[in-house]
């Protein structure tokens, strides 16, 4: 094992579920204390309402932002810009709302940022993928997928609230784009299994 490999991949790292549950409650709260020092009144019978109010409102948009990947974009873009650092040759790489992949053929490695576990790059040799395929459907998108000690990594490479047709335009290409990643992939795992 590489000194870099992760020995098992995670997928929701715990700093992730503080930060959610952070603003979760956080966030309603402090809107709730301001709500009622503008109006003067800080009364239990105020306060707890209003919280109440603000924490529906909050988590409906947590949840769409979680579900799109949206919610540690910020973050996994920062700790995307320290892959240089790493002694690897990602020469190939996919950012999708799952997060980031990144491929090294020659070495046999890849990397993955989660969107769910922005705070770290993963680092995993292909050996330990299988399961690599693209699934294409008009109504549920384009994606190609992989499992990394058998959990199961989603990349999209079309997405929309659109039905496409995956044989012309737009769904020919994303079903291409997955086809290139699923190459690349079957390439850097049949390097890593050379390099055991």
């Amino acid at each position: 094992m590489n000194e870099h490999e992760s020995a098992k991949f995670e997928r929701v790292g715990g700093s992730y579920i503080l930060m959610v549950v952070g603003v979760a409650v956080v966030l309603p709260l402090a809107a709730a204390l301001i709500a009622c020092a503008t109006h003067g009144d800080f009364s239990l019978s105020v306060l707890l309402p209003l919280t109440l109010v603000f924490g529906i409102m909050v988590w409906i948009v947590l949840i769409m932002m979680i579900a799109w990947g949206n919610f540690s974009s910020l973050f996994v873009k920062k700790t995307a810009k320290k892959v240089k650092d790493l002694p690897f040759r990602f020469n190939s790489s996919f950012s999708g709302r799952g997060g980031i992949l990144y491929i090294d053929v020659a070495n046999g490695m890849i990397g993955f940022i989660s969107a769910y576990n922005p705070f770290k790059i993963q680092i995993f040799s292909a050996a330990r993928l299988d399961k690599i395929k693209t699934l294409a459907s008009a109504m549920t998108g384009v994606r190609f997928v992989f499992n990394i000690d058998d959990k199961k990594i989603t990349m999209y490479t079309l997405l929309t609230n659109r039905a496409y047709s995956i044989k012309s335009g737009i769904g020919a290409e994303a079903v291409s784009k997955a086809d290139t990643f699923v190459e690349l992939l079957n390439a850097a795992k049949s390097q890593a299994e050379r390099n055991q």
